[in-house]
């Protein structure tokens, strides 16, 4: 039995309250006495869009190097994207994946399975089938423009899934009519590009149950303000722009890619905040592949910026019981502070405000769009009641 007690972040108010738990929590309440922290105690992150490498990848990133960061930065759930080489889109390479993820990991750990051309005609047999041992979130993140013939999917393709299954698509909104490649990207791939694809998605059936990932662009924002559809922002897209190419030069490409103006202002216009940490090599970047990591840096930024007054508490559900309902995570006792769920803290200390330093993150790639930017990282996190932060214990287990 642990208790815990200092200021917490209960029912969406920051109260003076005990916590009492085991794996899960037993007792909130001012009458509850426990160790006192010092710091303000938070829900633990879930990250619902990670890219972490690993099999023929593994040179930029691991599932155990990825998920050391995401503890590190108070995440304690990814969902892990499933582009990564080989593409996980069948049953076998799903369960290699997920074997290989129960050896190693620090947080708990999701995986969408992948939608390509060759395997759209048989995705409700490979759900039927991994379902029956794991849950998956989604189906995944779904590429409208890609490299890989295999994974760029057509609109008439979406309708046929949305229509013939009951599963949320995540969607990777950006015309492949529209997109050029060159770089710096951003002077490639328009804005018109994302709003066109997100319009013409919202006009299939069953937009319910499309999420659609790192919006960038005010326009295709009001779009999905209006519909039934879900969406999420990245911090890169909240706090960098085209701007920052003098400071990243080589390093500036991402997908989408940075816009004219950042889109903080609108934060409470987005359902979800989440990293989109795709790691490459600095080797590779200076090459023009696109991503940034963001797993370790994500909430520590975003708690920095509630300290400073400059966004409200309220940012903080967009990391914890709202991407828990979207996914169905909140079922299985994730996302909030509260009787019954899984003992997921992480605690942070305003007075500990620091400057990010790359040579201080736990991701392979060695680098971070955010040098130099203030952050708060948490010095206590909590996995299922069990502290993991400082201790860096290995308690993660795949959902």
């Amino acid at each position: 039995m642990n208790r815990i007690f200092g200021k917490v972040l209960y029912k969406g108010r920051i109260v003076e309250a005990g916590i009492e738990f085991e794996e899960t929590i037993l007792k909130v309440g001012k009458n509850v006495k426990g160790n006192k922290v010092k710091g303000l105690i938070l829900p633990a992150a879930i990250d619902v869009h990670v890219h972490f490498r690993d099999f023929n990848e593994s040179h930029k990133e691991t599932i155990e190097t990825g998920s050391l960061s995401a503890i590190h930065g108070g995440v304690c759930l990814v969902v892990d994207q499933p582009n990564c080489k080989p593409v996980v889109d069948s049953l076998e390479i799903y369960e290699k994946r997920m074997r290989k993820a129960e050896k190693k990991i620090y947080c708990d750990y999701s995986l969408n399975l992948a939608l390509t051309n060759s395997n759209c005609g048989k995705i409700a047999e490979i759900l039927e089938k991994l379902r029956k041992k794991y849950t998956v979130p989604a189906v995944g993140e779904v590429f409208l423009e890609h490299t890989n013939p295999d994974l760029q999917i057509g609109y008439e393709t979406l309708r046929n899934v949305l229509e013939t299954n009951k599963i949320r698509l995540t969607i990777h909104a950006e015309d492949p009519k529209l997109v050029e490649a060159g770089t710096p990207n951003f002077k490639y791939r328009p804005e018109e590009a994302e709003v066109s694809a997100v319009n013409s998605c919202l006009m299939l059936s069953r937009t319910e149950l499309l999420h659609f990932c790192h919006i960038s662009t005010t326009t295709a924002l009001e779009l999905l303000k209006n519909s039934s559809s879900t969406c999420e922002v990245t911090p890169h897209h909240l706090l960098l722009s085209i701007k920052d190419y003098s400071r990243l030069k080589e390093f500036i490409n991402v997908n989408p890619p940075l816009r004219e103006k950042p889109l903080l202002e609108h934060l409470n216009d987005f359902d979800v905040i989440a990293s989109d940490h795709a790691p490459h090599t600095p080797e590779e970047k200076k090459d023009g592949l696109p991503g940034f990591p963001g797993v370790e840096t994500m909430y520590p930024i975003i708690v920095s910026l509630i300290k400073d007054g400059i966004i409200g508490i309220g940012a903080v559900e967009r990391l914890t019981s709202i991407p828990a309902k979207i996914f169905g995570f909140d079922r299985l006792r994730y996302g909030e502070i509260e009787v019954g769920k899984f003992a997921n803290f992480a605690v942070f200390d305003f007075s500990k405000e620091t400057r990010i330093n790359s040579r201080n993150l736990h991701s392979m790639c060695g680098w971070t769009p955010y040098e130099g930017f203030k952050a708060i990282f948490p010095n206590e996190v909590w996995l299922r009641g069990e502290r993991v932060i400082p201790e860096e214990a290995r308690l993660g287990r795949v959902l």
